[in-house]
């Protein structure tokens, strides 16, 4: 009995420091623990340089623990791939579903972002996209599709959906993948930015952060990577021979990545939401809220689509719908 009274003690005294030992490593500065490893020391690096510099890595990672089996089998895979020196690990990408699981970390603070975006047109599901009958009648999807929609998406297009017989037959395989948000907030959203004043905290005498790297920036699905929106290159818009004046402020250029002309940049072909009339040069965040995507009121006619671009009648609710 005193034999197994004391491999009772041992074991629970063991348990104790492993899980001691854990918390304890969790509070550390991650200079010291996690970033020691060099996979992680460049995020490490420009997460000091952030405005979420005061934010724990823990905060939006999690730990071994989190939930429950499936972080400790994905931290346990971290693990391995590092000590047997694996280098297809060498860069660091998360899947789409742990993206979604951080954007939801994301949605604990950022509140009123997140339900700005739920609100707009940018929150559309993965069957909103592709199966929209209306818009396959016009067009089928294809590959590039995913270079907005759908940006995180880890396989191909014939892995997402069946295409095979009329726009009516297609349906997407994975009813969980089916309603999965295609524009998420890492579409336009880089966590390790550098970025050292955060705007929301800015006094009114250092609210010209101009030259400070911005908060949005597009990922490029084909590169895996985030181009901050200030280096995005301006486009030339026409309306026929004209030239046309156009917004070039990194909010504008962003949303010009999706919301794109044809080949030929005529106003109003295409995805184009290029600002004509009086309107002309006016930044898109000069209407729009940058997460609702809501207008002070109803513009009508300021887009370019139809005609001559400036009497087509169409109108942008307050919750526009992508195309």
């Amino acid at each position: 009995m005193k034999k197994q009274l004391t491999c009772a003690a041992t074991a629970t005294l063991a348990i104790a420091v492993l899980f001691g030992g854990y918390a304890t490593w969790n509070t550390l500065d991650p200079a010291n623990t996690c970033a020691a490893c060099h996979e992680i020391s460049p995020s490490h690096a420009t997460w000091m340089q952030s405005a979420h510099a005061d934010v724990r890595c823990i905060d939006c990672h999690g730990t071994a623990l989190s939930q429950g089996l499936h972080s400790l089998r994905e931290k346990g895979a971290m693990l391995l791939s590092h000590w047997s020196g694996d280098k297809r690990h060498e860069e660091i990408r998360l899947s789409e579903e742990q993206m979604l699981d951080l954007i939801n970390r994301c949605a604990e603070c950022h509140r009123a972002e997140y339900a700005g975006w739920q609100a707009s047109g940018h929150a559309a599901t993965y069957r909103e996209i592709f199966t929209d009958l209306e818009h396959n009648r016009m067009e089928k999807p294809y590959a590039d599709c995913f270079r907005c929609h759908g940006m995180f998406y880890e396989g191909d297009l014939h892995t997402l959906m069946s295409l095979e017989g009329n726009p009516e037959d297609w349906y997407i395989y994975d009813e969980r993948q089916a309603d999965r948000p295609a524009i998420t907030c890492l579409s336009c959203h880089e966590i390790h930015t550098p970025n050292p004043v955060s705007r929301r905290k800015a006094p009114a005498e250092t609210a010209d952060l101009s030259d400070k790297a911005p908060y949005t920036a597009l990922y490029l699905r084909s590169d895996k990577m985030h181009l901050r929106s200030d280096r995005l290159i301006p486009v030339t818009m026409l309306l026929g021979d004209s030239i046309l004046r156009t917004a070039t402020d990194p909010g504008t250029l962003l949303c010009m990545q999706c919301h794109a002309p044809n080949s030929r940049h005529q106003a109003g072909s295409g995805d184009d939401r290029t600002t004509l009339g009086e309107h002309a040069g006016k930044s898109c965040l000069g209407c729009h809220s940058p997460h609702s995507m809501r207008t002070p009121r109803v513009y009508p006619s300021i887009h370019g689509k139809g005609g001559d671009g400036l009497s087509s009648g169409r109108t942008y609710s307050s919750r526009p719908r992508l195309p």
